[in-house]
């Protein structure tokens, strides 16, 4: 009879023969296919291309040296063990997004970063939920919805360029407009979404601003560590594991609450919805039915209004902190701006919604930042059937990104393309460009479902400021866009206003 030992070895042995061997033979044979799309840059033998993962140098340098003379329409990069195609040209950018293909889910998935704080949401989700709940939430973005939260900008601006005049005639110095971008946006997305006026513009601090500010830093942190990257588990043992569930919790319990309150309202007033005079993200998300009559679950609601705070106010405060200082950085298209302005608002403070159309230069400059400075730097998808790209087939199952940033400074789409030029968006220039090379807000049916709300936004935001002030960067502030989830400037961004 054998011994334990013996039928312990004789498991581990079949195990290895039947899972282990095969496992490592496709990894190698997949390895063996995808040689043709090496990246030019080094990597470790370890860590990969992590190693070019810096906090403190540029990474819009870093992606146009990587772009430079570069004729590739896809790459492999390697995150630790796992190699990282990237779609890198706006054709197989186009083949990617067009399709209806999943998001990668699973250990060394892009996406598994952000389930513990997202959810199943709209970002994350997939097949038959996401395809459900794309469909329940879009009328909470039709343009009579977004028409009336116009006001609620100009009211949240009216807070903004006070508080920006009140710490000019304090001090002369420049001011880091960071913060205060962050807590109007996210005062909006909560006014817009939830209906929630916290007076969220006049904190210091606000709590869930913290929370996501160390949410985003902590996931970034993760990246860089293989093992944490890569097993949860480990990452949960870990001391930034346990802060970042800490973070995840108060964002839980803070939509939580809000969404309680509510409900109990309308369980109160069951005609409460029908007084309103609008429905706010929250109200449709609560009355949302599909065709079988079924709604979202209280996770669900969760989730995706986690998913909507956490994409509806970070990303916008960060482009707005970019426009700001392109226009800071060139005088001459801050002017030019200005010029529009008046020619569209004349002497009116406010901002109206038929103005938003008008401002064509606007939309130029919004554009252009968005180029160089896409809130989301990339997307991936997990293939359901082969793709051929350049002459390899592909198997089911390869993730492949979309780098929507190595795609924006491609010089042979955007000539000089680290250069500010919002030219690049007039109609002539833009009529015979791929349709796919400009990409800030995703496309193809998963593209961003919040995009006209938030160029609506940024349009009113910086409208209002421009029409009050003229921006002076200040020259002796070293403004670094490092990688932070979204391109952030490392040292903030420090401009003097001057009253106009």
């Amino acid at each position: 009879m054998a011994s334990w030992v013996e039928i312990i070895v004789a498991v581990v042995v079949s195990y290895g023969l039947w899972f282990v061997v095969p496992s490592l033979w496709r990894f190698y044979t997949f390895c063996q296919l995808i040689k043709p799309f090496k990246s030019k840059r080094k990597s470790h033998w370890l860590l990969g291309h992590l190693i070019h993962l810096s906090f403190t140098e540029s990474v819009i340098t870093s992606v146009a040296d990587l772009m430079e003379n570069n004729t590739k329409k896809i790459m492999v990069e390697w995150m630790s063990v796992v190699p990282n195609l990237q779609a890198i040209h706006p054709d197989t950018a186009a083949l990617i997004v067009k399709s209806s293909e999943p998001k990668p889910k699973g250990r060394g998935s892009p996406y598994s970063l952000f389930t513990a704080f997202l959810g199943d949401g709209l970002v994350t989700s997939n097949g038959s939920k996401w395809e459900r709940n794309r469909k329940l939430l879009t009328p909470a973005f039709h343009f009579d919805i977004l028409r009336p939260y116009v006001n609620i900008y100009n009211e949240a601006a009216d807070i903004l360029v006070d508080k920006f005049a009140k710490q000019m005639s304090e001090s002369p110095n420049s001011v880091d407009i960071m913060d205060s971008l962050n807590l109007v946006t996210l005062d909006i997305i909560l006014r817009c979404s939830l209906s929630y006026d916290g007076n969220i513009q006049k904190q210091e601090k606000h709590p869930y601003v913290v929370a996501v500010h160390q949410i985003s830093r902590l996931t970034m942190e993760r990246i860089s560590v293989p093992w944490h990257f890569l097993f949860w588990s480990l990452y949960m043992m870990s001391a930034n594991g346990k802060e970042f569930m800490k973070h995840v919790n108060y964002t839980y319990r803070f939509a939580e609450e809000i969404i309680a309150k509510r409900k109990k309202e309308i369980a109160d007033d069951p005609s409460l919805l029908q007084k309103k005079r609008k429905l706010d993200f929250l109200d449709i998300l609560l009355t949302a039915k599909d065709e079988s009559g079924s709604g979202l679950t209280d996770e669900e609601i969760r989730d995706e209004v986690n998913t909507f705070m956490f994409g509806g106010h970070d990303t916008t405060k960060t482009t707005l902190g970019w426009a700001i200082y392109n226009l800071g950085k060139y005088p001459e298209e801050q002017e030019k701006l200005y010029q529009e302005l008046c020619d569209v608002t004349g002497d009116r403070k406010y901002i109206e919604w038929e103005d938003l159309g008008k401002l064509q230069k606007m939309s130029m400059v919004l554009k252009e930042t968005l180029r160089l400075y896409p809130p989301g730097p990339s997307t991936s998808r997990c293939l359901t059937k082969p793709l051929e790209i350049e002459g390899v087939t592909l198997p089911v199952g390869t993730s492949i990104m979309v780098n929507f940033m190595c795609i924006h400074l491609r010089p042979d789409i955007f000539p000089n393309p680290t250069e500010f030029r919002p030219e690049r968006f007039l109609p002539e220039n833009t009529e015979k460009r791929h349709p796919y090379a400009f990409l800030p807000f995703s496309a193809g049916p998963r593209n961003c479902i919040g995009q006209n709300f938030a160029m609506n936004e940024q349009k009113v935001l910086l409208a209002r400021i421009l029409k009050r002030f003229k921006i002076v960067l200040d020259e002796g502030h070293e403004v670094i866009p490092v990688p932070f989830l979204f391109i952030q400037p490392q040292n903030g961004i420090k401009v003097r206003f001057e009253e106009r």
